[in-house]
């Protein structure tokens, strides 16, 4: 419960600061008039993964997976110049960590960490005819993160998989012109896996429900490229 209040004190002041800061610096005049309509938006940054994978001893999160490079793909569209409604798609790289992490070194293993997230989001576009358009947004989806081994030309990986119940995001797009816009964004989920799928060498594929099911955090910092701002 700590790191989740930390977490997201994080990030309502990394957006507030960002709100502040765009409304104040840039001025409205000389700006992009509003749109309407097709949005698309590309970023990435680091993510830092907080919780538990389950309830079990030893199995925070923080045992398995380290941080993550996550590139994501926004597709949708403004009805009105401060809304936009459409979904996200991402996928995220980075190592093992903890125990998995021990494991792989020792054996020799090469393993790599694979996060996949889909969704549908809604955005809030607070000053949508400004230079310096500050912006919050709600997601919610599904999420899937594993680690793929690969030793002596044999591969095998295990796969959680869940619900995203919540997508907490905000930023401030600067809109270079009617096509281009560039920014920060913060961006803090909430998800929980209810489903494990292992696949090894010499075994048979196993699809099991996780019994003792957490709650799992992401915090992610980056930048965001906007198309049609």
């Amino acid at each position: 419960m700590q790191r989740l209040s930390s977490a997201l004190a994080v990030f309502a002041a990394v957006a507030t600061s960002a709100f502040a800061s765009a409304e104040e610096a840039v001025p409205r005049t000389n700006a992009p008039a509003p749109r309407v309509g097709f949005q698309m938006a590309l970023r990435t940054g680091y993510a830092i993964p907080m919780g538990k994978a389950t309830n079990a001893d030893r199995d925070d999160m923080s045992e398995s997976f380290g941080g993550q490079v996550p590139l994501f793909i926004e597709i949708g569209g403004k009805p009105h110049p401060n809304f936009f409604v459409g979904g996200y798609l991402g996928i995220g790289f980075g190592p093992a960590a903890g125990a998995v992490k021990s494991f792989c070194d020792d054996g020799g293993i090469t393993c790599t960490e694979i996060g996949v997230r889909l969704g549908a989001e809604f955005q809030y576009h607070i000053l949508p005819e400004a230079m310096a358009n500050p912006w919050i947004g709600y997601g919610i989806g599904y999420e899937s993160t594993g680690i793929a081994m690969s030793a002596g030309g044999q591969t095998g990986n295990f796969t959680a998989t869940g619900l995203e119940f919540a997508h907490f995001m905000a930023g401030v797009d600067f809109r270079l012109n009617r096509v281009l816009g560039i920014g920060p964004v913060v961006d803090f989920s909430l998800g929980q896996y209810s489903r494990v799928r292992t696949e090894f060498p010499g075994s048979a594929a196993r699809d099991l429900e996780i019994a003792d099911k957490a709650m799992h955090e992401w915090l992610a910092l980056g930048v965001r490229v906007v198309f049609f701002p």
